[in-house]
């Protein structure tokens, strides 16, 4: 033969059909066995579930990282006027303009100011690290998902090649393995063909002087 193909499942299961005739010709891409798509199937709808749960606990911690920014935004707002308004009283103490504890009250508002922010500053640091988190949840759902998806499209065992299929080694029911040694069957192309012929080279020569 010109080619020849072994048959093996990629994915273990339950042979459910077999959709070939033994010995018959049969074309590439055609579907020569399927496997049980029960459980594959169940296991892409699982894979979809958690990716949409993760997308969602990312836009989540998008809207958490924008609320700490907008925090740190107004935060830094108030520390402005806190910071304005101590250096203020400070000045005015100094020409006993204001009383000891008016002053002491506009330090204490901008330190508690000054505090606040490092900590909004720190929220931000911790969404983005939540976000961070929550994208690459998304790609390793995604690529669960993918891996699902290929699992359920090898439940349908498709010919790799075109040409003559032998007998089938598993009936309707039986239990198979991802890459068994056994193989399902064998396609070989007969055409064209490799001929073999043992002869010597001035029979050889003979025969080609003849074929001419």
């Amino acid at each position: 033969p010109f080619l020849i193909a072994d048959i093996r499942p990629q994915v273990s299961g339950l042979i459910l059909k077999r959709l070939f005739t033994e010995g018959s010709d049969v074309k590439a891409g055609q579907t020569l066995y399927e496997i049980d798509p029960a459980p594959f199937q169940a296991a892409k709808d699982i894979a979809e579930a958690n990716l949409e749960a993760v997308r969602k606990a990312a836009d989540q911690a998008r809207a958490g990282l924008s609320a700490a920014q907008a925090g740190v935004t107004r935060q830094k707002a108030s520390v402005a006027f806190t910071r304005t308004n101590r250096k203020r009283f400070e000045e005015l103490i100094k020409e006993k303009a204001v009383s000891a504890s008016d002053c002491e009250q506009a330090v204490s508002a901008d330190d508690v100011a000054e505090a606040t922010l490092k900590a909004n500053e720190a929220d931000v640091l911790s969404a983005q690290s939540a976000l961070a988190a929550a994208e690459a949840a998304i790609l390793q759902a995604t690529a669960a998902l993918k891996t699902a998806q290929i699992n359920l499209d090898y439940t349908k065992i498709a010919a790799p090649i075109s040409g003559r299929i032998g007998k089938s080694s598993v009936t309707d029911g039986a239990i198979v393995t991802a890459y068994q040694p056994v193989a399902l069957a064998t396609i070989q192309q007969l055409d064209p063909i490799y001929v073999d012929a043992p002869q010597s080279t001035v029979d050889q020569l003979r025969l080609r002087k003849r074929l001419e």
